[in-house]
């Protein structure tokens, strides 16, 4: 099946375009890197034992297309973990109690790996959602959408410990920064512990803002590299 498909995308005809070339190219590119990556992660080398979860899984597979970087020839990769079942407008104690056992032994998992392989000072794990929680529970044991949130970030170079950005003067709605319901406003933007990672990434300092847009829409922090990063 894999030498047909090949051969499709390798015949040009006179009229085939430009587009159906370039489109022929990628694919078959993609084709290629895809069997030198399976390839390397049936050799990689995972020297913790990880959740069988959903979760568990996802980190340990970051943790084995970490260990093929100097295969795939890179020296920095951002990975993207989705986890879900947190939206808990039920059952809110037994949902955090679920979810928490289970990132723990995730991130326990992955740091132990990363430290066995001394890639902990060079790596970064954000955590963050698209919306907070209210603080006041609903007539179903949970809670309900909110604005402002807490986000983390760990890693073996991160100055962590600290916590960034204006806790409310008071959590009741006499406050100003409490709606109904105690739904938070955020006082800083969620991007504003990305713009360091972005310059990492090797944005420049006064690029940050066209990145990470919603930054403008708070008043100014702007994080340093230094700010969070030892």
């Amino acid at each position: 099946m894999k030498d047909i498909v090949k051969s499709m995308n390798q015949a040009t005809e006179s009229d085939s375009g430009v587009f159906a070339d370039l489109f022929a190219d990628l694919f078959l590119n993609s084709l290629h890197d895809n069997e030198l990556l399976t390839s390397a992660l049936s050799n990689a080398h995972i020297s913790t034992a990880f959740g069988d979860d959903s979760l568990g899984k996802a980190f340990e597979m970051v943790a084995k297309i970490i260990s093929t970087r100097e295969l795939r020839g890179v020296d920095r990769d951002i990975f993207f973990i989705p986890h879900s079942n947190w939206d808990a407008h039920n059952k809110v104690l037994w949902n955090l109690n679920t979810n928490l056992e289970s990132l723990d032994k995730a991130i326990g998992a992955f740091s132990k790996d990363m430290k066995a392989k001394s890639l902990w000072d060079s790596t970064t794990i954000i955590q963050s959602s698209e919306f907070g929680r209210s603080l006041e529970p609903n007539g179903g044991d949970g809670t309900d959408h909110a604005w402002g949130g807490n986000y983390m970030m760990m890693g073996g170079s991160v100055k962590g410990g600290k916590i960034h950005g204006k806790y409310p003067a008071t959590l009741t709605t006499d406050g100003p920064d409490i709606l109904e319901r105690g739904r938070i406003i955020p006082t800083m933007s969620w991007e504003e512990i990305m713009g360091p990672v972005a310059e990492w990434a090797g944005v420049s300092p006064d690029s940050i803002v066209d990145v990470c847009p919603n930054i403008k829409a708070f008043e100014p922090v702007r994080m340093s590299v230094t700010d969070l990063f030892e």
